[in-house]
């Protein structure tokens, strides 16, 4: 398999980041600029970069640009890093991530200049199947890839028999229905952790949930890995964390009814109502190895939710973009 060179611009949940781990062990010539040298350091003290920052920033992005012969850019609003006439001029393939898709393409303001950046695309992904409608409507060929977790970064499944909740406490993750699955949780004498982050996390600790506080990726994925039980967001989709705690072993729970997998069948966790889930969640507690070898989480996530299996997809894209 080969490919063209091409450069991932910015990140969002470390797909770019894990695309491009993945390339590398294909022998593939794919570079990542991540966000933090994608968009101009913030110095303290100011609310905006100083001319010479975002100069800095450019020049960066000028000098792998003029090595690629793709770019793959990562959220709608990162294409305009692109437009600056001293960046040399190349395809490039645009990823949607979410907030981009899903509320700035509506907004009355910023939705042209999303729609302008899809429209400059060769090609465009979006990573969740909830935004299948809105990006195939602003781009009729628009290809779902999902998001990835980086396997070979994961920590050993040691639980330790708490029920652990993924999410930060806000309404976008379904606050609602999460706190009361931490209600029922509490009644039933199960020993709950969570992270101390977002608007709802102090009437968290009121149920019992034992707040975290923040902590780095590694020390995350270590607090799932601690777990019994991971409670995620109550939402249709599985995001990120949800997906690292599966690949982990870990039983997953979350209120709602969920979408396909990229497979198109039934993803392998608990769902339904809150009580639904809460007898759920109690039941998977007092067995976790054995709820997590019926569900058969780490294998279907490695199978479906790790970069290596879309690589060659992704450089026929590259391939066909740039013929």
């Amino acid at each position: 398999m080969n490919s063209p060179r091409a450069l991932h611009l910015n990140d969002c949940a470390f797909v770019g980041r894990n695309m491009v781990d993945a390339a590398d062990r294909a022998g593939l010539p794919w570079r990542l600029l991540p966000p933090e040298q994608t968009w101009p350091r913030v110095l303290p003290g100011r609310t905006q970069p100083t001319r010479a920052e975002n100069y800095r920033t450019l020049a960066r992005i000028a000098r792998h640009a003029a090595w690629s012969q793709v770019v793959h850019v990562h959220f709608a609003t990162t294409v305009r890093r692109l437009r600056p006439p001293y960046i040399p001029r190349r395809p490039y393939v645009l990823h949607l991530h979410g907030t981009d898709i899903r509320t700035l393409w509506k907004d009355p303001v910023r939705g042209p200049g999303i729609q302008s950046a899809i429209d400059g695309a060769r090609h465009v992904f979006y990573s969740t199947r909830d935004n299948e409608e809105n990006a195939t409507t602003a781009r009729s060929t628009a290809e779902y890839l999902p998001v990835f977790v980086d396997a070979a970064g994961l920590p050993d499944w040691r639980p330790e028999g708490y029920v652990a909740f993924a999410s930060r406490w806000e309404d976008i993750k379904g606050l609602a229905e999460m706190l009361q699955v931490a209600r029922g949780l509490s009644a039933a004498g199960i020993e709950m952790r969570g992270l101390d982050w977002g608007p709802g996390a102090p009437e968290a600790a009121a149920l019992g949930v034992r707040l975290m506080p923040k902590m780095s990726h590694q020390d995350y994925l270590r607090f799932l890995a601690g777990a019994s039980v991971v409670v995620g967001q109550a939402s249709r989709i599985l995001s990120v964390s949800e997906l690292e705690a599966m690949a982990i072993g870990v039983p997953l729970a979350a209120v709602g009814t969920h979408l396909p997998g990229p497979d198109g069948g039934r993803i392998p966790i608990r769902e339904g109502r809150v009580s639904e889930v809460v007898e759920a969640v109690v039941a998977d507690a007092a067995d976790p190895e054995g709820a997590s070898a019926a569900l058969g989480v780490r294998d279907w996530t490695l199978a479906h939710h790790t970069a290596d299996r879309y690589i060659p997809r992704v450089s026929e894209v590259y391939r066909s973009v740039i013929g």
